[in-house]
């Protein structure tokens, strides 16, 4: 899997993956040692499903699988991340529209689950081994212990759950992975989708709220009732942008 490193392909800089990312033309190559290949090729079967639903993604070019790791090879999405373009009314309603295209697919037709509870298995081993990353955080919770914070979450559990409106969610719905024109502002696709999943879709739009409100400075109101929330649940708001903010590890951490 050297060939990454030559023959034209680029590094490309940014993302929270332990993968590689590298893109040569139109195709983007994630690269993974042996113990990232089981997530790697999640992700490549969210990308293939994804793209049979007739939402706007990446499209599979090539998978590649030795002894050492593996490459996942896939199209590149037109447009640049919503991190880069700047906040409008029309950026906005068109995220809200991708956004619930999205929730609309069938739930039948997805096979990938990301349900609460595993989530905060996920988060609980991060805090156990110390490697919350702080920066995911906001300033009232870095002044939290983790353990207090994933408590408050256990605490909020049961009510979370039985409340909880299931649809297909991205799973990772920050800002860069939404790609939008440049020009007409409207959203053009989504990429890294290897947390896709079954989930109440409030775990797609609590990081989206938050987002909207610390990168493009706005309020999220728009957003939301371009969604179709008038009255958004205020509690699992706060819930799943603290479950999202703990389920990350720190490298620098670990």
């Amino acid at each position: 899997m050297d060939f990454l490193v030559s023959a034209g392909w680029e590094p490309v800089v940014g993302g929270e993956s332990a993968t590689e990312v590298f893109r040569r033309g139109g195709v983007y190559a994630k690269r993974c040692l042996v113990d990232g290949v089981a997530e790697l090729r999640g992700e490549r079967d969210r990308v293939e499903w994804l793209a049979g639903t007739g939402i706007p993604g990446a499209k599979v070019v090539d998978w590649i699988e030795s002894s050492e790791g593996a490459v996942l090879m896939t199209t590149a999405v037109p447009g640049v991340g919503g991190g880069d373009v700047p906040p409008s009314r029309r950026a906005v309603e068109s995220l809200a529209a991708m956004v619930k295209a999205l929730h609309e697919v069938p739930l039948v037709d997805c096979p990938f689950e990301r349900r609460v509870d595993d989530v905060v298995r996920q988060a609980a081993d991060v805090v156990r081994r110390g490697a919350v990353e702080p920066d995911f955080l906001t300033d009232e919770w870095r002044l939290v212990p983790s353990e207090r914070l994933l408590a408050g979450l256990y605490g909020e559990l049961d009510e979370v759950r039985a409340k909880a409106d299931l649809v297909v969610c991205h799973g990772d719905a920050c800002l860069p992975n939404f790609l939008f024109d440049p020009e007409t502002l409207e959203c053009t696709g989504m990429i890294d989708v290897g947390r896709l999943g079954i989930a109440d879709r409030y775990a797609d739009l609590a990081l989206l709220k938050a987002q909207i409100e610390d990168e493009w400075a706005v309020d999220a109101t728009g957003f939301l009732k371009s969604y179709g929330l008038v009255e958004p649940d205020g509690q699992r708001l706060r819930f799943y942008r603290l479950l999202d903010s703990l389920s990350w590890a720190s490298a620098a951490l670990e």
